[in-house]
């Protein structure tokens, strides 16, 4: 019921960036200026554990010249991964945010390629007990650290102020305490899946 809550919002907030496009006057200083407000929503496909599970993520900022998007991002579990961790089963709950930037090539063909690199903080939790999204603090074993996710991608134009972008990215996780926790746990490539809202 929680990440269908979720997925609500984060539609919610493209449907406000699209009324937002409609509404920007003719002559604003964003027209001309080049510089346009842009909303992501989207979903990567990511192994953790040796376990699939996927990501839920949003990003937001603007774009320069219809080809340089700056922003910062946000993604995290929508519901808790059961992973064996040391021999025993956990819920696993990783979150992670900070910013991004990617740059795309012949961004007025239809389909063109690009590349895209996010940097930020993550927080990962587990516990033997089932734990809500909410209820991350109750978690007992807590891990923060770093990071950094290059990726290549290629986009699709439907509309003049909707995109569809498909990637491929590897996640590199740094982190201090490899106690209980391996980078090569986490640290592996993904897919990425997105919709991309964007002023014209």
């Amino acid at each position: 019921m929680k990440s269908i809550s979720i997925i609500l919002v984060l539609l919610l907030v493209s449907a406000s960036a699209h009324c937002i496009c409609k509404q920007e006057p003719k002559d604003s200083l964003l027209i001309k200026t080049s510089i346009k407000p842009f909303v992501t929503l989207y979903h990567q496909h990511h192994d953790f554990f040796g376990k699939a599970f996927s990501f839920q993520g949003i990003e937001g900022g603007v774009s320069v010249k219809q080809n340089l998007y700056l922003g910062v991002y946000s993604a995290f579990f929508a519901s808790n991964l059961n992973a064996e961790v040391n021999n025993e089963i956990q819920h696993v709950w990783i979150g992670q945010g900070g910013l991004n930037a990617a740059y795309v090539i012949h961004e007025k063909s239809r389909f063109h390629p690009g590349c895209q690199l996010n940097m930020g903080f993550f927080t990962l939790r587990y516990d033997t007990d089932n734990f809500g999204l909410f209820e991350t603090d109750n978690a007992s074993f807590k891990l923060n650290g770093l990071i950094v996710s290059p990726q290549i991608f290629g986009e699709l134009i439907v509309t003049e102020w909707f995109k569809i972008r498909t990637g491929l990215s590897y996640n590199f996780y740094s982190f201090k305490d490899y106690l209980m926790i391996k980078p090569s746990d986490l640290n592996h490539v993904s897919f990425t899946f997105g919709l991309v809202f964007q002023c014209k």
